[in-house]
């Protein structure tokens, strides 16, 4: 078992965001140049409530589309982001963003795999316009023979589709393939009913459930995360 699939935010990277707070709505409202941010809030909701109308089960919205819809209705003379989507979505984020840094010892992880001979891909719910800026941010964009976020591939955790899309893009066969992530539902569920175990690492980012998945590993901490992954190799 040589392809190592790996969950990002909560597994390799410790993340914290507010998109609640009045203050970031505040900062939002005046990207946008509007007059009322809880109306900019409510434009916003309505907007990602519409692209996950008729979502297929276990489907993936992409914010770009909310964010392009909000720039329109909300989006004033002299907003600097009018025409430039993306760099509104980086804008979005930024305002949001309270704590994003790796966990110790990702980078020595990663290398390690590939020393050994393995791959390593990432496979996260994420939305790209935010994810791929912060893969370089973290230095670790390099790090991954594939990457596949959900909003680039319409479905995610824990929908087998989400894995398939995976399996076909990268030529990765079930059989070659583990899994890593910190959420017993989306991680252990997902990549069981994709047909391939899990390695389960519990962080501060864990979703809590009443009942769950059993994952077929658990790694309590970062050293024996990397023994349980080494004895694949």
């Amino acid at each position: 078992m040589k392809n190592f699939l790996f969950d990002l935010y909560g597994t390799l990277a410790d993340i914290r965001t507010d998109e609640e707070s009045d203050a970031f709505w505040e900062s939002i409202r005046s990207f946008l140049g509007a007059a009322d941010a809880e109306e900019v809030r409510k434009t916003y909701r309505a907007l990602c409530m519409k692209e996950e109308k008729d979502l297929p089960e276990g489907g993936e919205i992409d914010l770009l589309r909310v964010f392009e819809g909000l720039l329109e209705k909300c989006g004033k003379d002299g907003c600097a982001y009018l025409g430039d989507t993306a760099a509104f979505a980086h804008a979005f984020r930024e305002a949001s963003m309270q704590k994003l840094r790796l966990f110790e010892g990702v980078e020595e992880l990663l290398r390690g795999i590939h020393v050994r001979g393995g791959r390593v891909f990432l496979l996260s719910n994420a939305q790209a316009c935010f994810t791929r800026l912060e893969l370089e941010k973290l230095g670790i964009a390099g790090l991954f023979d594939g990457i596949l976020l959900s909003s680039e591939a319409g479905f995610k955790k824990p929908s087998p589709r989400f894995f398939s899309a995976a399996f076909q893009a990268f030529s990765l066969a079930p059989r070659d393939c583990v899994y890593v992530g910190n959420d017993l539902r989306d991680d252990v569920g997902g990549a069981h009913a994709a047909g391939i175990p899990c390695v389960y690492i519990e962080t501060e980012q864990s979703g809590r459930y009443e009942s769950a998945p059993v994952p077929d590993f658990t790694a309590p901490d970062r050293p024996s995360l990397e023994r349980v992954l080494f004895s694949f190799l």
